[in-house]
């Protein structure tokens, strides 16, 4: 004791008149002190010595020098070397940490009130050990510094941070880190009780081998590092009031539900907040970076946002392969890309890939989208629920749709996929009458300026049967009188056909491009339960079934619009009253090949057809009962020519007495066309008019649109062309 006493005198006599740095061990931890801080050392009763404040038992001190070392203040550093942690703090913080240390199993209590030296308190963690975890507890900021760590808890969480506060977790520049937890009682493998704040330019890997990889009891984001997370018994993120992706990488996989979840902390959404104060609103933003995530697990998400999912930039991989879950039939649960309450796309590349039994791209309640891109390639099969239901996928499901802007491109290819859903009703039918009610939802596109996305939707899968039924094999139980089946086959019923788009409620078209393609019978490829307008834009659909399709009245009242149908009727309007189909100011060039019964526009009576603006409307294809009718009300002339053969080498032109192109257009395929409808702009009632087989297009057209050519100056020659009288 009395030479630990002098040894004590002598450094405190040194490190005073040489400014230098004292260090005083306990055990596994080292407490460093400046000149400055130490002052004035105090012995009580020859077993307490007194530095800067804090009191030391005599009997607690292993070991007392001086070295010129700097001290780096508000610094608490553990250094983790095999099966043992050494802990050294800054002498301007050893009031306020308490640190004890087993093996390599770390506890510090942060007990100060208030910043120390105007700063918070940075934890700086680094070596290795295959049995060793940090606890932190307290109530305050603070930062922890990953700075070279490898950590494996075989019992417990690798970190454990129980401060109820922001925690700034620093990933240093150029260091690699590597957390891992094993079976106990943790939340997460790194558990932020508080706020996490993720920063720094260097790597963390996290292995969850218990529950959740990461969790935060309030919001959490990352900025600029790398993260990776390879494996998680549950969610790979889980964390409350809102997530924040501002750069940086984050790579999810191998988890065992959620890639990344949000939920809310309180009962009620507060709404988003300036800066995101005090904010509890169970959203997902994304600022920028990348985000790259796996999930295979039952209904599991790649994204889950009990509010809004927000992307502004950035790119997203995401692919969800996980399998229905039918539990409660009432009330299935799908895998997903993105499942939010609201989706906000304005900026950014996401592409999905999903393969996951009736899987979505984008579920949420409402969908909006201004700007970025959306690719979403969905291979997911349906699944037959009962005699009249079918579990189908989706590329983007809501109630509320708006493309406003951006680039959204959906690809699904399973049986019954359908590219887009939008809107919920109450389905009636009657007879062979069907209709919805209680309609709920919207569905728009582009803005009314004109300006919109580009959408294009392709669904090839065939239709998936609500259920199957046994049938038989030929055999004495066949025959009439006989008793019954043989196994041998399966046939189905009836089921949920593939579609492109399909809304229950109306659909407005005010701008925008859109492409969409469907291989098979019952894929259509524009359905609304509805009514459907169409005010500008330009939009092409070519379809094996109906290319549009409604129970109410389809309106082109701009943009110009050309259907294909190779399958069935290319526009269908089954309203049964005057008005069905509208040619308002828009353009329409619908076509059939299939012969009749399938026309080009189909709205059960020719005489239902309304012609209100100065648009241009061509129906080619097959007649049903009449290949004529008379339009009430129209205020440009129109023409039912009859019987006409149009070869797909060919382009044809409408032109006027006088040889003035109207407009010119060409098929893909050739149509024996039985109930030819023709209006133009300029036409006039009990004029003559002429439809002209040319080798070329014109030249001079001012537009050219998947084979329509308009606004031609160049007259043609009318010399032995079809010739009809406009009604």
């Amino acid at each position: 004791m009395k030479r630990l006493l002098s040894l004590i005198a002598l450094a405190v006599i040194t490190a005073t008149a040489m400014a230098q740095t004292i260090h005083i061990v306990t055990g596994s931890v080292t407490y460093d002190y400046t000149a400055d801080q130490a002052g004035e050392m105090t012995y009580t009763d020859g077993t307490t010595l007194t530095v800067g404040g804090k009191v030391f038992a005599i009997s607690d001190i292993t070991k007392i020098y001086t070295d010129d070392a700097a001290v780096s203040a508000n610094t608490v550093s553990v250094a983790y070397n095999d099966n043992a942690a050494t802990v050294t703090i800054s002498g301007n913080v050893a009031n306020y940490v308490t640190a004890a240390v087993s093996g390599a199993h770390v506890t510090l209590t942060q007990s100060n009130t208030a910043d120390v030296d105007g700063d918070e308190i940075y934890y700086a963690l680094s070596g290795s050990s295959t049995d060793g975890g940090l606890t932190l507890t307290g109530s305050y900021k603070c930062e922890i510094d990953l700075n070279g760590l490898t950590l494996t808890n075989p019992t417990g969480a690798a970190l454990d941070i129980q401060n109820g506060k922001r925690i700034a977790i620093s990933v240093k520049k150029g260091t690699t880190n590597t957390l891992t937890d094993g079976a106990g009682s943790q939340k997460a493998c790194l558990y932020v009780k508080g706020h996490a704040e993720f920063k720094g330019k260097g790597t963390l890997t996290v292995y969850g081998n218990y529950t959740h990889a990461i969790k935060s009891g309030d919001y959490m984001s990352v900025k600029n590092c790398a993260i990776n997370i390879l494996s998680a018994v549950k969610d790979g993120i889980s964390c409350n009031e809102y997530f924040l992706m501002e750069s940086g990488t984050l790579n999810i996989s191998g988890v065992g539900d959620d890639a990344i979840q949000v939920d809310l902390d309180g009962t009620a959404s507060t709404g988003e907040t300036p800066d995101h104060e005090d904010e509890d609103t169970g959203n997902f933003y994304m600022l920028d970076g990348s985000i790259t995530a796996s999930v295979t697990a039952t209904a599991a998400k790649c994204i889950k946002a009990a509010g809004l999912a927000r992307i502004n930039g950035g790119t997203l991989n995401l692919t969800a392969a996980g399998d229905i879950d039918t539990t409660d039939a009432d009330d299935p649960s799908y895998t997903a890309g993105i499942k939010a309450t609201l989706f906000e796309q304005n900026g950014g590349d996401i592409t999905m890939t999903i393969t996951g039994t009736a899987g979505r791209g984008v579920s949420a309640d409402g969908i909006t989208t201004n700007g970025g891109t959306l690719n979403i390639n969905n291979s997911g099969e349906g699944l037959a629920a009962s005699s009249e239901e079918a579990y189908t996928a989706k590329g983007l499901k809501c109630e509320n749709l708006a493309l406003n802007a951006g680039t959204i491109t959906i690809s699904m290819t399973g049986k019954g996929g359908k590219g887009i859903r939008v809107g919920s009703g109450t389905k009636t039918t009657s007879g062979n009458k069907t209709t919805y009610e209680d309609v709920t939802g919207s569905f728009t596109m582009g803005l009314e300026d004109g300006t919109g996305p580009t959408l294009t939707v392709t669904t090839t899968g065939a239709t998936q049967p609500y259920s199957t039924v046994l049938m038989g094999r030929p055999g004495p139980g066949n025959q009439p009188g006989g008793g019954g089946f043989q196994p041998g086959g399966e046939n189905s019923s009836s089921g949920s056909d593939s579609k492109a788009i399909k809304a229950i409620c109306p659909i407005y078209i005010y701008g925008g491009t859109t492409n969409v393609s469907t291989a098979t019978d019952g894929a259509e490829g524009l359905e609304s339960k509805t009514g459907i307008w169409i005010e500008g834009g330009q939009h092409y659909f070519k379809c094996y079934d109906d290319c549009i399709n409604s129970l109410g009245k389809i309106f082109f009242e701009g943009g110009t619009t050309v259907c294909y149908s190779y399958g069935n009727d290319a526009v269908d309007s089954n309203a049964g009253t005057n008005g069905a189909i509208t040619i308002g100011n828009g353009v329409l060039l619908a076509y059939s090949t299939k012969g009749s019964p399938e026309e080009g526009i189909d709205c059960d009576n020719n005489s239902y057809i309304a012609i209100t603006g100065t648009g241009i409307g061509i129906g080619l294809g097959g007649a049903q009962s009449s290949s004529t009718g008379t339009i009430s009300g129209a205020v440009q002339g129109y023409a039912f020519p009859g019987s006409i053969s149009f070869n797909s080498t060919s382009y044809y032109t409408l032109a006027d007495g006088s040889g003035n192109n109207l407009v010119t257009f060409k098929l893909p395929a050739s149509i024996n066309s039985q109930c030819t409808f023709l209006t133009a702009t300029g036409m006039v009632a009990g004029n003559k008019y002429y439809l002209i087989s040319q080798s070329s297009a014109p030249t001079d057209a001012t537009s050219a649109f998947q084979g329509l050519y308009m606004g031609s100056t160049t007259k043609v020659s009318t010399s032995g062309a079809t010739s009809f009288t406009a009604k």
